[in-house]
């Protein structure tokens, strides 16, 4: 990208430094680490710049309202900021997908699941709802409706509600890698390789651990990252000292090394999946390197995202009793 689209950016980019600087760092999660309660941590809370939804919530204590109304400012802020970018959508798609999941999953078990639904998506929870149950497919994103219509077929194939997360989790991964390209924003989709990479590497250590089949594998992978379904298939019916060798010439080698000796040790993934979240942090921090474009925009986001997640694993731990020790362990690297 030439200076000339950088400085496209340049007022946004001016904001967001500002705004890096009220994200929580690593003494602030301390505090909320050591609160010896949950009324505890929302005081902490509210000398933070989450005061304002504390305060104005209708349920202090639904942590998960407060946090996703924060994430869908953030949102709101970028769209704003770049009104004429399609920065802001690359992160809103997900919502929607899961959305869809959900929907869908109420449909064939014939449940109620509208209180999984997060309106914080390119299309209204509601309007998905609509849509969806009265069968007017044609009237959103048609890679939603190719979606849907896939995971219908899948789902009614194989009666298994797996399959609908399988198949709209492509279609997630091919939307955000297809407007990550078309809107020049190679950052975030070497972002977005990595992270399918990282994805794959815990559903081969999941499904390895559990047994569940090499067909069970082949269906979880997806396409999009810097190796190929076909790099992690074989691996399934390696030991995991070959696992370990296999990705000893990857950027991923010391996660796998280090993950994989703490499940032998404790017959847990948890810091596997966890060094696996850090290592895309570390190339999340890359962004402070450049003082123009999109890059600092779309690392405030994900780092946002990534503190809402910290903050929720702290306030839920708070809430059923888990030792502030457990926690931490539970906890991924700030941004700051």
């Amino acid at each position: 990208m030439s200076i000339s689209q950088d400085s496209r950016y340049a007022y946004a980019v001016g904001r967001i430094r500002v705004l890096e600087n009220k994200l929580l760092d690593k003494t602030k999660m301390q505090r909320l680490q050591n609160a010896k309660s949950v009324d505890e941590a929302l005081l902490v809370l509210s000398e933070t710049d989450y005061a304002d939804l504390v305060a104005k919530a209708p349920n202090p204590y639904d942590i998960d309202a407060i946090t996703t109304e924060e994430i869908k400012r953030v949102y709101l802020l970028i769209r704003e900021l770049l009104p004429k970018e399609a920065l802001a959508d690359l992160f809103l798609i997900k919502y929607d997908i899961h959305n869809l999941k959900v929907l869908l999953k109420a449909h064939y078990q014939k449940k109620d699941f509208d209180y999984l639904l997060v309106d914080a998506g390119l299309v209204p929870a509601e309007t998905i709802k609509s849509v969806l149950k009265n069968d007017q497919l044609p009237s959103i994103p048609k890679e939603y409706y190719e979606g849907v219509k896939a995971a219908k077929a899948a789902y009614e194939e194989r009666q298994d509600p797996k399959v609908i997360d399988e198949v709209l989790d492509r279609t997630q991964t091919a939307m955000v890698a297809d407007m990550a390209s078309k809107g020049g924003h190679e950052f975030y989709r070497r972002l977005l390789a990595a992270q399918v990479d990282l994805v794959n590497l815990k559903s081969l250590a999941r499904v390895k651990r559990l047994g569940r089949g090499r067909a069970f594998l082949d269906d979880s992978l997806l396409p999009g990252g810097t190796l190929a379904p076909s790099f992690f298939t074989p691996l399934y019916g390696s030991d995991w000292a070959q696992l370990v060798q296999a990705f000893s010439l990857t950027p991923y080698k010391a996660v796998v090394e280090q993950g994989v000796a703490a499940y032998l040790e404790s017959g847990q993934l948890t810091t596997l999946e966890k060094l696996a979240d850090n290592f895309q942090m570390t190339m999340l921090r890359e962004a402070k390197m450049f003082a123009l474009g999109p890059e600092p925009i779309i690392a405030y986001v994900m780092a946002k995202e990534n503190e809402v997640r910290n903050i929720r694993i702290i306030m839920i731990g708070k809430k059923n009793g888990v030792a502030t020790a457990e926690i931490a362990e539970r906890l991924r690297e700030s941004y700051v």
